[in-house]
């Protein structure tokens, strides 16, 4: 029954980090919501400390899931704020005809 799944770091946490950044590098004034999510990425001053802040961002805040059924319905229930799933198992990287594996399949 499932069609599609996909998931985004909650908005809200997401406007946290941009506000966290541009104080940071000295920049007081909050643009929430005046600009694009794309735009405020791309007005980031990109270096070592931005990037680690976002990959902790990813690893920790909470997700917005939509996972719609094959009848293109959302799945009930709350998918709103949920923790990140946790990564149990790392499946082995299929190797490509180049490598001298298999071909990888869709």
């Amino acid at each position: 029954q499932l069609e599609l799944c996909k998931s985004h770091v909650d908005p809200g946490f997401l406007q946290k980090y941009f506000n966290f950044i541009n104080r940071f590098n000295g920049n007081d004034q909050c643009v929430c919501g005046e600009v694009s999510v794309t735009e405020q990425f791309s007005q980031l001053h990109w270096d070592g400390f931005t990037v680690e802040v976002l990959d902790s961002l990813y690893n920790t805040a909470p997700i917005s899931m939509h996972c719609n059924q094959s009848i293109a319905r959302l799945f009930p229930g709350e998918w709103e704020k949920q923790p990140v799933p946790e990564v149990t198992s790392n499946l082995a990287k299929p190797r490509f005809p180049c490598e001298g594996g298999a071909t990888p399949t869709s």
